[in-house]
């Protein structure tokens, strides 16, 4: 008997005893795609982890892998090439991309007030924005509260004159307040904050620079216009899954920082990252009556004229350009 008859013989006597019923329904049906972050795993992320292990993006069809990234701007031009199809990062840089010209839109946003704080140590005064009067400030170029410095001043009547900016690379600022170098520094509340009381075992002063007029559009998702015009379901069915995860992220943040465990290279103290996914889940914005992620035109147009102020944008375009809530459960 020929090769072709023994192979024909033995897949139809599988079929008819049924050997291939042992497959799962629509295993082979998922639909995988990438969400790109736009740095290495954090707390912050721990939704989607939550997500994924809950099988959130499975019921929608989805087999998605999170993956790192090194770099807002480097995540968009990757989007915009149309080399990878999401990504999962601050809108606030997101919005310096469209207005460059890169064709990508914001379909969701997680945060409207990204949690970052100035931070001092105990015996260093620092109750409101006035008491960076005096004080060593470090910043840095492309870290967002040195460039919304100016507009913050402004608005909290800060004589920057008397503010003593000390300008370093970023990745040697903590190096350099823990050494006392410098009096304060901005940090992320969902992340840099919890780590750095854990290691030196202290309560910093944090003002929460939300509470004081800088309120700046922070996680969400992003995608190019090209999967919007050609794939509007499968944004669709992303959100749906995220939206899960982030729900009962919120009701269990524990249960999202152990989800996000599998994912850290480098372990995290577990109470450390419990403290991120929890800054993280209290910022999330989740408005009356709307979908979690909603995003309005006001927020934007607020976003925009604080970048237009630091000259981030020149001559910002209506905020429906940067956005829109057509793929939200």
């Amino acid at each position: 008997m020929s090769t072709f008859f023994v192979r024909r013989f033995f897949i139809a006597a599988m079929v008819f005893s049924g050997a291939f019923a042992t497959l799962p329904a629509g295993a082979q049906s998922l639909e995988k795609v990438t969400v790109r972050f736009t740095w290495k795993f954090k707390g912050e992320y721990a939704p989607l982890c939550l997500a994924v292990e809950r099988g959130y993006f499975k019921q929608q069809g989805l087999d998605v892998e999170l993956a790192e990234g090194s770099g807002a701007q480097t995540v968009f031009k990757l989007l915009a090439s149309g080399s990878e199809t999401f990504g999962y990062g601050p809108a606030i840089a997101a919005a310096s991309a469209i207005s460059a010209g890169l064709p990508l839109r914001v379909v969701a946003l997680y945060q409207t007030s990204t949690p970052m704080g100035v931070i001092s140590f105990p015996d260093v005064p620092l109750k409101s924005p006035k008491d960076l009067e005096g004080k060593r400030l470090a910043i840095s170029v492309g870290e967002t509260f040195s460039d919304m410095l100016a507009p913050f001043a402004k608005v909290n009547d800060i004589d920057l004159s008397k503010v003593r900016t000390i300008q370093m690379d970023g990745s040697a600022r903590n190096a350099q307040f823990l050494q006392r170098n410098i009096d304060v520094m901005s940090v992320y509340i969902s992340n840099e904050l919890p780590v750095l009381e854990n290691r030196t075992n202290v309560k910093f002063n944090v003002i929460n620079v939300a509470d004081y007029g800088l309120r700046l559009n922070g996680a969400s998702i992003i995608t190019s216009l090209q999967v919007i015009q050609t794939k509007p379901e499968l944004i669709r069915k992303l959100l749906a899954g995220i939206d899960k995860g982030y729900r009962d992220a919120m009701a269990d943040p524990k249960a999202a920082a152990d989800a996000m465990t599998k994912y850290m290279k480098v372990p995290e103290v577990p109470e450390v990252l419990l403290r991120q996914v929890q800054a993280t889940m209290a910022s999330t914005n989740a408005p009356a009556g709307k979908p979690i992620g909603w995003q309005s035109s006001d927020t934007w147009a607020s976003n925009l004229a604080l970048l237009k102020e630091t000259g981030a944008v020149e001559q910002p375009k209506a905020p429906e350009t940067y956005f829109t809530n057509e793929f939200l459960p």
